[in-house]
């Protein structure tokens, strides 16, 4: 008379246990792939948005530098008069 020994595990058993991780590590790694394509289209957009406001902050300076050379020869038109008047 052969005596089984209940913890050891049939073969159906284990493989039943083994296909349950491997379907568990599927939906894991399913769900991974979801969250890196999201990322992915995030980055996307957030390099497009930083591209736009690297132009736009460009325009801006290149604006300022315009008014700020307006502005010195205003100042510099304001000296002269100003002297003319004194002198």
């Amino acid at each position: 008379m052969v005596i089984q020994d209940k913890s050891i595990k049939s073969s159906n058993e284990i493989s039943e246990e083994v296909r349950n991780r491997l379907e568990h590590e599927d939906n894991s790694l399913s769900g991974v792939l979801t969250e890196l394509s999201s990322l992915k289209e995030r980055n996307k957009s957030m390099e497009s948005e930083l591209k736009e406001m690297q132009e736009r902050y460009s325009e801006m300076s290149l604006k300022f530098a315009e008014v700020e050379g307006e502005r010195q020869i205003l100042v510099m038109t304001v000296r002269n008069l100003k002297s003319v008047h004194k002198g």
